[in-house]
Order: structure tokens, then sequence, then C-alpha cells
């Protein structure tokens, strides 16, 4: 009889504290970006693969219960990539022909759900075609729960727009005209 009622509460326990993942949500360009992009004219810009230190990692691991991914399980370096690529194709500046290229190197990608020190973290080397480069680590706070299904879903809803923050950190960084010329 014991064994039973084990057997029933470590099953009910695996059920809790286990889940099929999160998923991030698909990239979404920001207006502001977009409208820094704009400010440069006469530019036109490609981009090149970008690679990471722990390249296709695609997911992190949510208080030891849900893994968060990214859509398709796509690695972190190339959702960065995309972002990057649908930021300057809305501000009407990508061209993949183009002479300047950019490219990253995501050395860390990080993330917390503390309460009161929840955040998606990045550290990049953003470099281009011309030779020029620079060092980047961004970081972008959202609020967090005391439940880890929660804090763990507002982990995943927040990684599109911590990824739209590094993009703009990337984009405002005082060496990033050096880059584009």
């Amino acid at each position: 009889m014991k064994i039973g009622k084990v057997l029933v509460v470590a099953t009910f326990v695996a059920l809790v504290f286990t889940g099929c993942g999160i998923k991030t949500s698909e990239y979404n360009v920001s207006a502001d970006n977009v409208e820094q992009l704009r400010s440069y004219k006469n530019v036109k810009i490609g981009v090149n693969e970008f690679t990471a230190v722990n390249k296709g990692e695609s997911s992190i691991l949510c208080r030891l219960a849900e893994t968060v991914e990214t859509p398709n399980e796509e690695a972190f370096e190339k959702y960065i990539e995309n972002a990057l690529k649908s930021e300057l194709k809305m501000a009407g500046i990508y061209d993949a022909n183009s002479k300047i290229k950019l490219s990253g190197i995501v050395n860390k990608v990080g993330a917390s759900t503390m309460l009161g020190d929840a955040y998606w973290s990045f550290d990049i080397n953003v470099s281009s075609s011309n030779g020029k480069n620079f060092d980047i680590q961004s970081k972008h706070e959202y609020g967090s729960a005391f439940l880890a299904i929660t804090a763990c879903n507002n982990m995943g809803s927040s990684f599109g727009p911590s990824v739209r923050k590094l993009i703009s950190d990337i984009l405002t960084h005082p060496k990033f005209p050096e880059l584009i010329k």
C-alpha cells in the first residue's frame, strides 16, 4: 500500500513540475529601431551569419521546471540574426548584396526569473565587413512571479522584447556608425 501511495505522489509531482516547454514568440520589429535605422541616409546593409560560443543553443531552463525555447528550436544566434535582418528590411535599407555586412558572435545568453530580478541578458561582439567591431552587453528586465509556471511564461513572452532592446542597444551604440561606413 505504501508503494502505491509513493507512486501516486511521484506521478503527481512529475506531472505538476514538468512540462513540454514554453515557446518564445516570433520576432516583431520595433518602430523605434526602424526609425533609428532610417536616420542613416544612403546606406544599404547586409547581414552575414551570426555565430555563438554555444552554437545551436535554443533553450534555457527556467526554475528547473520548464524549458523556454525559441520558435521552431531556432538557435539564439539565428534568432538574433533574423531579428536584425527584419529591422533592416522594415527600414528599407537591407541589401543582401551590399559591401557592408554585419555579423556577430553571441558570447552568452543569460536569463533569470528571480522575484525582483527577472531579466534576459546578452553578451555579443558585433562586427562589420569593413573590419570594425564592438562588444555589447544588453539586459532587459521584466516582471517575474512567485509561481514557477507564471514566471516561466513571463520569461518566454519577454524574450522578443529583450531581443528588440538588444537590437536597439546595437543601433544606438556610439560605434555603430563606424560599422556601416
